[in-house]
């Protein structure tokens, strides 16, 4: 029941994206996103509503910018699958019904509901209390007045209500519970038997008929698509990276500047006298503090073991001056610049000398280093590298527009480009729309080879930033139209899928008849595994196999089930032996158990929810978008 629940409410973007859209408060409302304001060009129109191109174009990239925000790190290219950017306009569609319920509805936020909300959100907050400048701040950054920030958080706290009344409609009796969560936990006792398709390939046989009768049957389906062959040129960080030269003394300058940064992980453990000082100290009083901290320095330096006796007489940091001045380890950024430069210029058991702060003059002894000591000669290699790598950005960044301009202006050759960036002119081989998207991992780069213009005019491509540091021109030098594929050409791949699909039939016909062999008793087998799993410790089975497993009939045993594995390509045959329902008494387990079932029914009803409104909607959406 829950995983059906589940799967009817989940899908590859939903979740995230109606997450982000539909919960409020992720960006003060979407409804910002809504507005029509800079395009009259519509995406999608709700109830006669128009959601413009400058809204959607909006939410997509404030979308892009959640899930990275929440950890979300999918592959560039996911941002361009109509099935994302599809998810984000239904997730604006399904925001746009609610609200127009709420209107319907005369729902309404009073004005004393806001400003309770308002108050304390921390997000307006400054020291624990409400800050009027940074709610401002905060409006114009979402380049929204004031006023219309109120709006959007007043339509957003609505929205929440409804969903806040929605997950007052779930409900399940508790003495339900007890009784599924020990049918969730329960675990089965099998047996497995593997039957290979591999084995069966093995063996397999196609004849000449068969696969000249195949192709004559599908001859359409053997289409050879358009394809093109291209010159093309690269301008990238990586080509530059080899013209670049670092001198040593930028390498050391580099890294004393940043010492900070490679010392980030160590840390330091150093003991201190503070003879301390305040604003109000005049010349003639720190003189005095400073001559008696030079006295205790001398004393120290003759015998160093005094430290700690001398640190509980005369030490003004009360805490540490018990210890001996002791102040444990810290690491960089965790004391005040001065101290922490002194302490961190020191080698391990030597004294400073006297160490200024806004506390007063310091005595420091350094006295252990956690953590590798960072040298100079340890981290060469590491500057120089990224010292390289950031000047060819620089150059990269700051040529690619002349790059751009020189593969447009001389667009008859690539020649000119390639001479003035150092580039080889290279060519490819014939390459489909799909080949030369996956083989430039870039669609739009694919979709501009491929466009009427370019193979006709064979003019040069305007570059296109095919990823991060990498660009790429190119023109069509050679262009072949669709056509059948030849028998000749068909025949190999007709052998492969005839093969597969002929083995798979027979496994299966084998494995099925021997599942009867077994249950009559008539035949045995030398069973491979015995193991006994849940539906968490599945034992290494892949997900689709132990949800099988679990709809065996459990009335009888043993029982016996075939299941056909496609990601392995395995007939697996399970006996299973016994159920072992356990009575599970832990509370953690059944309160856990418990909190994901009615958060499932909650998703289905709200689910079932926007379903109808949707239903009883007049959605109209632009394919001229999406094709």
């Amino acid at each position: 029941m829950l995983e059906k629940i589940r799967n009817n409410t989940q899908s590859t973007f939903a979740k995230v994206i109606l997450g982000i859209i539909i919960v409020p408060f992720a960006l003060f409302g979407i409804d910002s996103y809504l507005s029509s304001s800079g395009s009259n060009v519509w995406v999608a129109k709700v109830n006669g509503e128009s959601i413009g191109l400058q809204s959607y174009q909006n939410a997509l990239l404030g979308v892009r910018e959640q899930m990275t925000k929440q950890g979300e790190s999918p592959d560039p290219s996911v941002f361009e699958n109509p099935e994302f950017k599809k998810a984000v306009l239904e997730g604006l569609i399904t925001s746009r019904l609610i609200h127009q319920e709420i209107i319907k509805s005369n729902f309404n936020i009073s004005q004393d509901q806001l400003n309770e909300y308002v108050v304390n959100m921390p997000n307006f907050q400054r020291n624990g209390k409400f800050d009027q400048a940074t709610y401002d701040q905060i409006a114009k950054n979402a380049n929204l007045t004031p006023r219309k920030l109120d709006e959007e958080i007043r339509k957003d706290m609505a929205k929440q209500q409804v969903k806040d009344s929605i997950k007052k409609l779930v409900s399940f009796p508790e003495k339900l519970i007890k009784p599924m969560v020990n049918v969730a936990y329960q675990k089965r006792d099998i047996s497995l038997f593997e039957m290979r398709l591999d084995d069966y390939k093995k063996k397999m046989k196609v004849s000449k008929k068969e696969l000249r009768d195949f192709y004559d049957t599908n001859t359409s389906s053997f289409i050879m698509p358009e394809q093109v062959k291209i010159n093309f040129i690269v301008y990238s960080v990586a080509g530059i990276i080899p013209t670049i030269k670092i001198e040593d003394s930028e390498i050391k300058k580099n890294f004393e500047d940043n010492i900070d940064k490679f010392q980030g992980n160590q840390k330091r453990q150093a003991k201190h006298i503070l003879l301390g000082f305040d604003a109000t100290s005049s010349v003639g009083e720190k003189e005095k503090i400073k001559m008696k901290a030079k006295e205790l320095l001398n004393k120290i330096k003759k015998t160093p073991k005094e430290f700690d006796v001398l640190a509980k007489e005369f030490s003004q940091d009360s805490e540490s001056a018990k210890k001996g001045g002791d102040l444990g380890y810290f690491s960089r950024g965790m004391m005040v610049k001065e101290f922490e430069d002194a302490v961190f210029k020191l080698k391990k058991n030597q004294l400073s000398g006297i160490v200024e702060t806004e506390y007063g003059y310091h005595i420091i002894m350094l006295t252990d280093i956690k953590g590798e000591e960072v040298t100079f000669d340890s981290v060469k290699a590491q500057i120089k590298g990224e010292l390289i790598f950031s000047k060819a950005q620089e150059i990269y960044l700051s040529e690619a527009e002349n790059f751009n301009n020189i593969v447009y202006e001389q667009s008859d050759s690539l020649k000119a480009a390639a001479e003035k960036f150092g580039i080889e002119i290279q060519e490819s081989q014939w390459l489909s729309a799909d080949a030369a998207a996956k083989f430039f991992n870039n669609e739009s780069f694919s979709q501009a080879v491929f466009d009427p213009i370019a193979i006709t005019e064979k003019k040069n491509i305007a570059a296109i930033e095919v990823s991060p540091n990498n660009l790429i021109s190119a023109r069509v030098i050679d262009f072949k139209k669709s056509a059948p594929k030849i028998f000749d050409d068909a025949k190999q791949d007709i052998s492969n899928f005839l093969t597969t699909r002929n083995s798979q039939k027979l496994l299966i016909e084998d494995g099925d008849n021997l599942i009867l062999s077994l249950k009559a008793g008539d035949k045995k087998i030398d069973w491979i595994d015995d193991l006994v799993i849940d539906r968490i410790d599945m034992q290494g089975l892949s997900g689709p196999i132990v949800n099988a497993i679990f709809k065996i009939n459990a009335k009888f045993t043993p029982n016996f089930e075939g299941i056909y594995d496609p990601n392995t390509e395995e007939y697996i045959i399970v006996r299973l032996n016994k159920t072992i329902t356990d009575d599970i008494t832990d509370e953690v387990s059944v309160d856990i158990f418990k909190d994901e079932y009615m958060q499932a029914l909650t998703d289905e009803v709200d689910s079932a929810y926007t379903k109808d409104l949707r239903e009883a909607a007049s959605i109209k959406i632009n394919q001229n978008f999406f094709n």
